[in-house]
């Protein structure tokens, strides 16, 4: 896996996260990101560090700062809500974690059909969020995709531990740090999501809170 196709990723995610703010704003963001990433790349492969590692190293730092960069979407642009801000994360998470299974790999070598355990993951999150869209707008709803999230991340975590008692992290390309380290960062980024969730539900819950007599 080339570094320079992660690195695309994230220009694309930048761009997204930006889309909306004024054109200074977002063009500055763009071009630190860009560069950021070249100089990622250049200093690791003079070090001698494989283009697959590069890439991993590069796809971790952007699944780590997902949460970060809604926050500062978050700051710039005042109608941006804890709820959206959780949406932004959990479908961003869910995206990189299916691009990242279809580029190399979590499990094993890619194309490992261990791999397809993670399917489960997205099946989790894509009815959940069937069923919450049943339930009324505000504190409910958002109550309900916090409970979706917490899911995901539960199979998240139990994939990995499955991985390691079928002994997968004794392959040549990985290792229990690897895929610990891996899917504990995507079990923490759910797991943020259901928080941001749970958050813009006490938000909204002084509103739905019924008057007493």
């Amino acid at each position: 896996m080339k570094p320079e196709r992660v690195a695309k990723l994230v220009a694309r995610w930048v761009r997204l996260y930006t889309r909306g703010l004024p054109a200074p704003t977002a063009r500055r963001r763009i071009d630190e990101i860009d560069a950021d990433l070249h100089d990622h790349i250049a200093h690791e492969r003079s070090q001698g560090t494989s283009d697959r590692r590069i890439g991993l190293g590069i796809a971790s730092r952007m699944a780590r700062g997902l949460a970060a960069d809604a926050s500062w979407r978050g700051q710039r642009a005042k109608a941006t809500t804890a709820y959206r801000s959780a949406v932004c994360v959990a479908i961003a998470t869910a995206f990189f974690l299916f691009w990242l299974v279809g580029a190399v790999g979590l499990i094993g070598t890619e194309g490992d059909r261990a791999d397809m355990m993670y399917g489960g993951v997205l099946a989790v999150g894509i009815l959940g969020a069937i069923v919450a869209r049943f339930q009324p707008r505000g504190t409910a709803r958002a109550f309900g995709m916090a409970r979706v999230l917490v899911a995901m991340a539960l199979v998240q975590a139990l994939i990995a531990v499955i991985a390691l008692i079928a002994g997968k992290h004794e392959a040549a390309v990985t290792s229990v740090a690897e895929l610990v380290g891996l899917n504990a960062m995507f079990v923490a980024l759910f797991a943020g999501s259901a928080w941001l969730f749970r958050h813009a539900a006490r938000k909204h819950a002084p509103a739905d809170a019924k008057p007493r007599d």
